[in-house]
């Protein structure tokens, strides 16, 4: 490594240690979404939503596959219209089109994770509650990064969402919608998320044990609707995970949520043989309400960092056509290069202080 090399890492973890809390953003003056306070989206008339029976699913014995290999590593990427490399800030695929479009789209707010120094991406994203102890645990004053997850949606905050607490029978805690504190990729298969994502809604329910966390995501909560179900296991102290090869992932740590799929239509199946998605979700930021601060955990946002400013190489540019193109990847490879390699620059519209718990309690 020369010296040069030397000089430019030294500066780069020094701008990160030296840097690593920031001040909470004053509360924004617009309003949260009208939705947070219409029974409908707690209990929605659409098609397939349910008020979990946890007895029902405890009885299943569920539990996550402790062999991690994301599904979508090997089934994804198989066609045409996946060789495009439309999913990067870096690609000139259609890029200049994204960045004309965003300041009017839905989410017209732009910072880049590898701004340590003002910090703007992570209190953009990640603001107070006024009833942080309704907040699910692993939810709670933090900021998340999707690791390994192939959308382009690399960071969220649900703690602006508008939570309650739960009841001993069980009931819908929160609800929030996708729109806000909700990163997208500053691409062009980004934008086109950003313009979906605030029509899109989903509530939460808590199993009584906190091990289990079901997202309901709809659309539209009125009859004739869909839902969507998204499950999230809490990792259980002595809980071990391990790669396909048999290797310990010791970065795997009690309280963090592994997120996984078995089938969106229906929320009891929990057969390991048909997991279709999985990825791990990893805290890279806290909110320390006492202090006023939002601090990044270095440990998990170094890699974050690492793969937002990673320089795959003049070979790599070169065999993608200016990461325009992956056609001479492998699915696997595309996968291995994509989520190693994200976007730097994110998209985003923060959210404005949420309802009290009090206000959406009766609801």
């Amino acid at each position: 490594m020369s010296s040069q090399q030397y000089g430019t890492l030294t500066a780069t973890y020094d701008r990160m240690t030296q840097a690593h809390s920031f001040p909470i953003k004053p509360p924004s003056s617009k309003e949260y979404p009208k939705e947070y306070l219409d029974p409908i989206y707690w209990h929605p008339e659409s098609e397939g939503f349910v008020l979990f029976d946890w007895d029902k699913w405890l009885a299943k014995n569920p539990s996550v596959p402790k062999v991690y290999g994301p599904p979508q590593r090997s089934s994804y990427f198989r066609t045409w219209s996946s060789i495009p490399l439309w999913w990067w800030n870096r690609s000139c695929y259609l890029q200049p089109l994204a960045f004309c479009c965003r300041p009017c789209s839905p989410k017209p707010e732009m910072e880049r994770i590898s701004d340590v120094k003002s910090g703007a991406l992570f209190t953009g994203l990640l603001g107070p509650n006024p009833n942080p102890e309704n907040i699910p645990e692993p939810f709670r004053n933090k900021l998340l990064w999707t690791r390994e997850n192939i959308a382009p949606e690399t960071l969220i905050s649900f703690n602006r969402w508008a939570w309650r607490s739960n009841t001993p029978e069980g009931r819908v805690v929160g609800v929030g919608t996708l729109g806000i504190d909700w990163s997208n990729d500053a691409s062009c298969f980004g934008l086109v998320f950003a313009y979906q994502q605030p029509k899109s809604f989903a509530n939460v329910q808590v199993s009584p044990d906190g091990k289990w966390i079901l997202l309901n995501a709809f659309r539209d909560p009125k009859k004739g609707g869909k839902m969507n179900y998204l499950w999230m296991y809490v990792v259980q102290e002595g809980d071990v995970f391990t790669s396909t090869d048999g290797k310990v992932l010791d970065w795997v740590k009690p309280g963090d949520l592994l997120r996984v799929t078995w089938n969106q239509n229906d929320p009891y199946e929990c057969n390991n043989e048909l997991v279709n998605y999985m990825y791990f979700i990893r805290t890279v930021a806290t909110l320390d309400e006492e202090k006023g601060t939002v601090t990044l955990e270095e440990e998990n946002f170094s890699e974050l960092f690492t793969n937002a400013t990673n320089d795959p190489g003049c070979g790599t540019c070169l065999a993608t056509c200016c990461y325009t193109c992956s056609c001479c990847m492998s699915g696997e490879d595309r996968f291995d290069f994509q989520v190693s390699n994200i976007s730097d620059r994110q998209i985003f519209s923060p959210s404005a202080t949420p309802p009290e718990s009090n206000v959406v309690d009766r609801l």
